[in-house]
């Protein structure tokens, strides 16, 4: 199983529209009819102010799991309902704009571990770090580890990092934030906007 985010910015002001159309939707098909595992098997969005986070657990390389999901009927009404917001217009079912997409929305896995089996449920903060501090913003949060039967993942994009935790507990909303505040400009818990295991898998 493979873990990647994408994220993307909204047009400020249109933060509740997206979040309505991002959680009403009919999730699609998780792929691969003929074969034992399905090509998506859980699909998480999170909201913070216009920043977007989709991360997204699948079992092939993402622009395999975006050239299925941009086929099907479901995907493409969202995306279309979607575009009037974006900051930077895309069209999935276009090879060249899935390949610029992909190549400006994935985050960077610095971190992952996993100490639970199953689905818990999730919960995610954004800290925007000063100039040149992801990297470090993203070592702290790495280094904090993962409490037993819980599960972290640090995903950086430049200076944008998000912690995902995965626990069934009530973790922290926003992890370090104390030790991580000389390094950041915004540190804020996300909102969980849609999550869905697609594929049934465990």
């Amino acid at each position: 199983m493979n873990r990647y985010a994408l994220t993307f910015r909204v047009r400020p002001g249109s933060e509740s529209a997206v979040a309505e159309i991002l959680s009403d939707y009919s999730a699609p098909p998780a792929g691969r009819p003929e074969a034992a595992r399905p090509l998506l098997d859980r699909t998480s969005v999170f909201m913070a102010g216009p920043v977007v986070v989709r991360v997204v657990d699948i079992t092939c390389p993402p622009a395999e799991a975006i050239r299925h999901l941009a086929g099907q009927p479901q995907i493409r009404a969202v995306e279309e309902q979607l575009r009037p917001h974006l900051v930077e217009d895309r069209d999935l079912s276009d090879d060249a704009s899935r390949r610029r997409f992909l190549a400006t929305s994935v985050m960077r896995v610095v971190a992952s571990r996993n100490g639970h089996s199953g689905h818990l449920p999730r919960t995610a903060a954004l800290y925007q770090a000063l100039p040149r501090q992801g990297g470090e913003v993203a070592r702290l949060l790495a280094a904090e580890g993962a409490a037993p039967g819980c599960g972290t993942t640090v995903f950086r994009r430049r200076d944008l990092v998000v912690h995902l935790v995965e626990s069934s507990g009530v973790p922290p909303a926003v992890p370090q934030a104390g030790l991580l505040a000389p390094h950041v400009r915004l540190a804020r818990p996300m909102t969980l906007v849609t999550d869905r295991v697609v594929g049934a898998m465990a």
